[in-house]
């Protein structure tokens, strides 16, 4: 063999090499594992697999947080039907019981949304007409038009922290890529199947690491990282054997008010007699406008709240300060993101 075909021999296997050892980094650092305490700490990042409680807390010390939603277009033709399952319902501290609305431009009334906002309700952003949009300049357009028309409204841009996808139908790294270009916080738009149980339910998670995230039932995976970005699982209620994203799914199998304020009260239970991760109320338009399932409903609201005294109904960005702040029950009532120094009530209409 001549000096000439030793040379290219050796670098061909210096080539060799060179790409093994770079394939393998980059399989390391594609399916780079998020371990709680270790790459991943509070409380910008939580891993989505970590079992403990924020805080390293104790179920019995955790206050339970049901997070109460509502999406699409508000007006003075549905609001009072929204706000009315909360009238006569309170926190423990006193403090009145609030929703989050995930709001879109079309057909909706922004003195109504504002108003909203100064009953310390929260406002997000859904899309602006309440469509899914088919690329990422779409739902880069979507949500900043939304925000846009909120701070053009009056509300602080610093506020309008958190997005719905229409219809649950998450948009994979497409949405997340807006949420960080419109700096929001968190989305809460991912269906799970699967943790819907007391052994399966998690706490919301952050996608600094995205390896073996949970599978969305809807939409599109998110496969890169954004980071501090928060995801608060949408739980599949059960009725029977079956299961439903939301509660006007299930409609077709509910009958009364009993089936209405059961279905709800199993979903929470699973989180009460877990380790209390917030339970996420997703209520679409329909579900409301029957009657039994209203009553059902606010039944519910104030069962839970009556019945229960580590039982807070608040807003999404209530629930982010506590698992960034994490509070035992018993100091809860110190913790300033929960309290209500000043509110006004909603009367009639605008």
């Amino acid at each position: 063999m001549s000096r000439e075909q030793m040379t290219m021999l050796h670098l061909h296997a210096k080539t060799l090499l060179l790409a093994t050892a770079l394939g393998c980094c980059l399989t390391a650092i594609h399916s780079e594992q998020c371990v709680p305490g270790g790459n991943c700490k509070a409380p910008s990042c939580r891993c989505w697999n970590d079992p403990k409680i924020p805080g390293n807390l104790k179920p019995a010390d955790t206050p339970q947080i049901v997070l109460v939603s509502f999406d699409y277009a508000v007006n003075s033709g549905n609001v009072g039907l929204y706000t009315s399952i909360f009238d006569g319902v309170s926190n423990p501290n006193g403090c009145p019981t609030t929703g989050t609305f995930f709001v879109q431009n079309e057909n909706s009334d922004f003195s109504v949304i504002k108003r909203l906002h100064e009953m310390r309700h929260e406002i997000g952003v859904t899309t602006a007409d309440g469509r899914i949009p088919s690329d990422p300049s779409g739902w880069l357009g979507a949500f900043q038009a939304v925000k846009l028309k909120l701070e053009s409204t009056g509300i602080p841009g610093n506020q309008i922290l958190g997005s719905r996808s229409p219809d649950l139908f998450i948009g994979g790294d497409a949405q997340f890529s807006s949420i960080e270009q419109n700096q929001l916080a968190y989305d809460t738009s991912c269906v799970s199947q699967y943790h819907i149980s007391t052994e399966t339910m998690i706490w919301p998670y952050t996608y600094d690491f995205v390896d073996s995230t949970p599978k969305c039932s809807i939409g599109k995976d998110v496969k890169s990282k954004h980071r501090g970005k928060w995801q608060f699982l949408v739980a599949d209620l059960k009725i029977g054997k079956a299961k439903c994203a939301s509660p006007s799914s299930c409609s077709p199998l509910i009958n009364s008010t009993q089936q209405a304020f059961d279905m709800l009260y199993s979903a929470f239970t699973n989180h009460y007699d877990g380790q209390r991760s917030p339970f996420v109320l997703y209520i679409d338009p329909q579900w409301l406008t029957t009657s039994y399932q209203y009553q059902g409903t606010k039944r519910f609201l104030e069962f839970i709240r009556l019945g229960l005294d580590d039982t807070w109904i608040l807003t999404n960005q209530q629930a982010l300060a506590w698992i960034k702040d994490p509070t035992p029950t018993s100091k809860i009532a110190d913790f300033a993101p929960w309290n209500c120094p000043r509110f006004s009530k909603f009367r009639g209409r605008p």
